[in-house]
């Protein structure tokens, strides 16, 4: 007897899993037992598990969870707020109070940074860098009566936003920073730059031993710099330095922190708190720490990167940091990132 074929549509992946722990089947991402059933009363799509019998909606497990807003308020929030709109502004422009939206990102910035902290786990990936540059800018908060300082990394060749640290100038934010970036990459950076502080000396030999290192040193006449000089720590001569910055590409010519530099402007243009002189500076250093997390998000995720794009005219591909360096295989958008859950299987 011939087998009779199955009648009716292909089903549809709904990129849903189970919520319960306690089920067999707990975050298998489109399991066949976990299947759509029905819309609840504020039109969100409900699923249903087969196994458990447990009912659910996509923002189980999320920031989102629990929230009357309709998750497209949310989303336009998240994207003015990364754009240097401070909470004022974006209360008035979602007629919302201020009160609600600053929980919205108490909510999203704790999810971030477990989204950060799985993402660029080195057990997850292999990515390595190539060109590391470090940098440091100062911020203050609430009443400008703490002064901080914000350390960074970045993978020039990918762009990539590995790590930052919030601290005072000192060789023991130095080593946070990079014992961070050390815990999220593979091996040891084939080159690194930094400023001129005594800081970066110790840690950087004691962390990264191998590595080519050089300081671009800056000397200041007041408010002016007055001197600019190459400084190579390491045992590399400055030639062979040169040499592996021409062999890649889009990394400028010579030795330089342009791009950490330039990095530290789109952070400072990006988080309303960072501004100059601004009216919204973070009140903790916990606060700023978790808009640091979202921003990291942003940049590494969401952000398409200008200079990592391929391609020219309607065939071009837009790409962020994170596909340059294999973290991602597309662009992300903020409900994808809202609705993150970091213990799926897909």
């Amino acid at each position: 007897m011939k087998d009779l074929k199955k009648r009716g549509r292909k089903r549809e992946d709904h990129d849903q899993a189970c919520p319960n722990q306690n089920c067999d089947i707990y975050g298998i991402v489109n399991h066949e037992d976990v299947i759509r059933y029905g819309h609840q009363k504020n039109g969100e799509q409900e699923y249903k598990c087969n196994r458990c019998e447990a009912r659910f909606n996509r923002r189980k497990g999320t920031p989102l969870e629990g929230l009357r807003t309709p998750i497209y308020v949310i989303l336009m929030a998240m994207a003015m707020y990364m754009c240097g709109v401070g909470v004022g502004m974006i209360a008035a422009v979602t007629g919302k109070q201020e009160k609600t939206v600053e929980r919205w990102i108490r909510r999203i910035a704790p999810h971030c940074e477990v989204l950060i902290k799985q993402e660029l786990c080195k057990r997850n990936h292999n990515f390595s860098s190539l060109y590391l540059q470090m940098d440091e800018l100062w911020s203050y908060l609430w009443r400008k009566k703490t002064k901080v300082w914000i350390w960074t990394g970045i993978d020039v060749a990918t762009r990539l936003f590995i790590a930052f640290h919030i601290g005072d100038r000192s060789s023991n934010s130095a080593k946070a920073l990079i014992k961070t970036i050390k815990a999220r990459t593979d091996g040891v950076p084939r080159l690194i730059t930094t400023d001129g502080l005594e800081a970066y000396v110790g840690q950087i030999k004691a962390y990264f031993k191998g590595s080519m290192y050089a300081q671009v040193v800056k000397e200041w006449d007041g408010v002016r710099i007055s001197r600019v000089y190459k400084k190579v720590i390491s045992s590399h001569s400055l030639v062979q330095i040169v040499e592996f910055i021409s062999w890649l590409k889009n990394v400028g010519s010579t030795v330089n922190t342009s791009y950490v530099e330039r990095f530290n402007l789109t952070l400072r243009s990006c988080l309303c708190s960072l501004i100059r002189r601004t009216l919204a500076a973070a009140k903790k250093k916990e606060g700023l720490e978790g808009q640091m997390f979202v921003f990291q998000v942003f940049y590494n995720f969401v952000r398409p990167h200008m200079s990592l794009t391929l391609g020219k005219g309607k065939g071009k591909q837009k790409r962020t940091p994170a596909i340059a360096a294999g973290l991602a295989d597309h662009v992300w958008n903020w409900e994808e990132v809202l609705l993150y859950h970091p213990n799926y299987l897909h």
